[in-house]
C-alpha cells in the first residue's frame, strides 16, 4: 500500500467534511481501538468529539491497526471528485442506495465504503491505473488465430492463479488480484499486487523506530478487440514478459500469442516527409499536431546523442535550412497534440521500438490513429473474428 497521508483526516475541519452520522458508522468496525484512546462512539451524530478522534489518529499514525489504515487511506484516495463519479456509477450498478442530495465526495467515499469496501477497492484500483501513460505495444504471433471470445470465470480465474505464482515466486507477497472490465472495442485487465517489502526509519514522540509495510502496486493490460494489439503498463520488463505470456495462455489459448515486438514504432517519417506526416485532418477530435522535441543517436567513439527542441522543431529546421541528419537514429520524439474541443495541448512521445508514452491513456485511439495514418506504425491492422 502507498504510504498513508493524513492530509485529509487529521484537522477537526478535514473530518467534518464526513457526515457524523457516516463517520460514525464508518469508525465502529474500529470502537475498541478508539476506545482504548479514550474516544467512545456515541449513538448520537450531535455528539461525536471529532477532535478526540483527531487526537486518537494523529497521536498512533505508527501504531493504527491495518484494518483502519486501509479504511482510512481508501476514503482518502477516493474523496475527490473523479473518486465521487466513479463510486457513484459503481454504486448504481451494483444497487446500492445513496441520499441524493448534500452529499461531499468524502460523504460517498465512506457511505459506500461502509456498505461494499471491495467496491471501493475496486473503483480505487481502475482510476490509479487509468492514469499509466507508458505503454508497450504487442501484436499477435504470425499465423496466429484471430478470434476472441470474452473470458469467462474459469480463464480469468487461471489467469489470476498465473499472476499470484508470479508474484509470490518473487518475494512479493501473496494476494495478487486481476479485475477484469470490458469496455466494448478495448477489454482491460487491472493488476492489483504487492511492491518488494520496505523497511523505513521512523521517529515517534522523539523515539527512533522502523514501519514495516508492503506497498500496493497496479499494473495495466489493454487488449485491442480492433487492432488486436496488446499494451502493457507494468512495472519491470520482467512483469511486462510475464504479463503477455500470462495474458496468450490463459485469455488466447497460447503463451507466445504476443511475442516481443521491438520494433513496432518508426520515426522514418520525419526525416522522409517532414511536416506532411504530421496532417491530422482526417482524425476526429484532432486539431493540430507539432514535433516540439527529436531525440537523435549520432553514435561514434563517445556514443553522441543529439537533442533538437523548439516550439516546432521542424519548422525551425526548414527556417534555420538544416534537416535531420541522414546517419542519425531517430530514438524519441514528442509531439504536442492539440484537440477539436479546445482542451489543453498534450505532449506524446513515441520512442524508436515500441514504447508509447502519454498523458492520458485515454488518448490513446486518436494518437494510434494518426500514428498509423502517418507511416509512424509498421504494418497493418488485423481483422477480428469475434466468438460468441
Amino acid at each position: 500500500m502507498s504510504s498513508l497521508s493524513f492530509r485529509r483526516f487529521t484537522s477537526a475541519y478535514a473530518l467534518r467534511e464526513v457526515d457524523p452520522a457516516v463517520l460514525i458508522d464508518f469508525l465502529r468496525p474500529h470502537a475498541e481501538f478508539l476506545a482504548g484512546q479514550g474516544v467512545m462512539l456515541p449513538t448520537d451524530p450531535e455528539r461525536l468529539e471529532i477532535e478526540r478522534v483527531e487526537i486518537a489518529l494523529l497521536t498512533n499514525v505508527g501504531g493504527l491497526p491495518v484494518d483502519l489504515v486501509d479504511a482510512l487511506w481508501h476514503m482518502h484516495e477516493m474523496a475527490t471528485p473523479l473518486g465521487m463519479e466513479s463510486l457513484l456509477a459503481a454504486a448504481q450498478a451494483a444497487g446500492l442506495a445513496l441520499p441524493h442530495d448534500h452529499l461531499s465526495p468524502a460523504d460517498i467515499a465512506a457511505r459506500v465504503w461502509v456498505e461494499n469496501p471491495d467496491l471501493v477497492r475496486r473503483c480505487h484500483t481502475e482510476i490509479s491505473v487509468s492514469r499509466r501513460r507508458s505503454f508497450e505495444t504487442f501484436v499477435p504471433a504470425p499465423g496466429a488465430t484471430l478470434a476472441w471470445a470474452t473470458p469467462g470465470p474459469e480463464r480469468l480465474a487461471a489467469l489470476e492463479a498465473g499472476v499470484v505464482a508470479w508474484y509470490a515466486a518473487r518475494r512479493r507477497g501473496p494476494g495478487a488480484r486481476v479485475l477484469f472490465f470490458d469496455h466494448g472495442d478495448e477489454v482491460r485487465f487491472l493488476v492489483r499486487h504487492g511492491g518488494p517489502y520496505r523497511r523505513e526509519g521512523s521517529l515517534d514522540e522523539g523515539k527512533p523506530g522502523c514501519v514495516r509495510y508492503r506497498p500496493m502496486a497496479h499494473g495495466l493490460i489493454v487488449f485491442d478487440r480492433r487492432t488486436w494489439e496488446l499494451r502493457i503498463n507494468a512495472g519491470t520488463k520482467g512483469e511486462c514478459a510475464a504479463y503477455r505470456q500470462l495474458v496468450g495462455q490463459h485469455i488466447f489459448g497460447r503463451g507466445d500469442m504476443f511475442p516481443a515486438d521491438p520494433d513496432r514504432y518508426d520515426l522514418e517519417p520525419l526525416r522522409s516527409l517532414g511536416r506532411r506526416c504530421l496532417a491530422c485532418s482526417h482524425i476526429e477530435s484532432l486539431a493540430s499536431v507539432r514535433l516540439v522535441e527529436l531525440t537523435m543517436y549520432v553514435g561514434g567513439p563517445f556514443h553522441r546523442r543529439k537533442i533538437e527542441k523548439a516550439d516546432d522543431v521542424l519548422l525551425a529546421l526548414e527556417q534555420a535550412r538544416e534537416s535531420i541528419p541522414e546517419d542519425a537514429l531517430l530514438s524519441a520524439a514528442t509531439f504536442e497534440v492539440r484537440f477539436t474541443d479546445g482542451r489543453k495541448p498534450r505532449p506524446v512521445t513515441i520512442r524508436h521500438g515500441n514504447k508509447a508514452t502519454y498523458t492520458r491513456d485515454t488518448d490513446a485511439d486518436l494518437i494510434e490513429a494518426f500514428l498509423r495514418r502517418g507511416g509512424f506504425v509498421k504494418g497493418g491492422g488485423h481483422a477480428l473474428v469475434a466468438v460468441a
